[in-house]
């Protein structure tokens, strides 16, 4: 038996004794990282080892994801905004990450910002000479998102110069995943309506997979990321003709 085998029979039995363990706490009785933890859960549940394995952290709490990686998603963003150009029209996805985005938002630069997220149109209002289009809909308290068929019609009928996109997980070969099934309509609309599209996404969602698919890697234009991103993802990202940073 080699050492991921022991590593995850013992995840195993962990989680058959003690289901409401956290993956933080996983991975201090396993003395790995967290990311290792969240490969090892999904490669469980995809071979069917561990029946309650849909109980951990599936559910999306906010708070706990704003306070997961804030160093490094505030870095992202911070870099995220340096892409932007005087009269430019975006759209900022619905996550944390660029929530942290939508603090640094330049001011004076004539910007359109079209965003359906709660958390990130507080943000926006603060700044000036930014013009904001919000399409409104049904509010979702989990991670504060607005979405509706009219809302999306809205979004279509419009267009943007940049997206800046947020993701749960990110797949070599399943895609580009997120939380929640409500979620996908509106970042498929707000795909298909912008002309470079930037996934602000912290390395420890490589190599997740969430339920909802919304897109493959090859949609993407560039791809902002923190120095944990591993050598592998690195070449892949680059062989798929990705523009990487790195911050």
């Amino acid at each position: 038996m080699n050492k991921k085998e022991r590593r995850l029979n013992e995840l195993v039995g962990l989680l058959n004794e003690q289901p409401n363990l956290s993956v933080r706490n996983l991975a201090g009785i396993l003395n790995v990282s967290e990311m290792t933890i969240r490969r090892d859960l999904n490669f469980i549940q995809s071979s069917n080892r561990l029946d309650n394995i849909n109980n951990i952290e599936h559910e999306y709490k906010l708070s706990e994801e704003r306070a997961k990686y804030s160093a490094e998603k505030n870095r992202i963003g911070k870099f995220a905004v340096s892409l932007i150009s005087p009269g430019d029209i975006l759209i900022i996805d619905n996550g944390t990450t660029t929530g942290e985005m939508s603090k640094y938002i330049p001011e004076n630069m004539g910007l359109t910002i079209l965003c359906y997220n709660y958390y990130i149109l507080s943000q926006l209002v603060q700044k000036n000479d930014v013009s904001i289009i919000f399409p409104g809909g049904y509010y979702h308290p989990k991670d504060q998102m607005f979405e509706s068929p009219e809302a999306n019609n809205l979004i279509k009928s419009h267009r943007a110069t940049k997206l800046f996109l947020s993701a749960s997980g990110v797949h070599e070969k399943l895609g580009i995943t997120c939380a929640h099934n409500y979620e996908v309509l509106t970042k498929r609309a707000v795909i298909s309506s912008s002309l470079t599209k930037i996934l602000l996404v912290d390395s420890s969602k490589l190599g997740l997979i969430r339920t909802a698919f919304f897109a493959s890697l090859s949609e993407l234009d560039i791809i902002i990321t923190d120095n944990g991103i591993s050598e592998e993802w690195i070449h892949l990202i680059e062989d798929a003709g990705i523009e990487l940073h790195i911050v």
